[in-house]
């Protein structure tokens, strides 16, 4: 019976980690906006491999800050604020 060599596990295994961190790679971004007046801010993070679970806690802990000081995401506006802020021009373009 023929055994491995260590060197070629050591070389499956690193093959394996990058086909497994390439389609890992994300990013996210959440536009949030202050209704009353129209100041804007972005929360934003990208990560590579298990990163992914760092950067939506990190985007997630941002947006909370934010609404806590009143903004809200620019796609959980009512269409009132919405409507508001678009008859101000203050409505940010995508």
């Amino acid at each position: 019976m023929k055994t491995r060599n260590p060197r070629s596990y050591a070389e499956w295994i690193m093959f394996a980690s990058l086909l497994l961190a390439i389609p890992a790679c994300t990013g996210q971004t959440v536009k949030m906006i202050q209704p009353q007046t129209g100041a804007t801010a972005e929360c934003s993070g990208s990560s590579v491999g298990i990163g992914p679970l760092f950067s939506e806690s990190f985007v997630d802990s941002c947006s909370r800050a934010y609404e806590n000081r009143g903004y809200v995401a620019v796609q959980r506006l009512t269409p009132e604020e919405r409507a508001s802020l678009e008859r101000r021009g203050l409505l940010p373009k995508d």
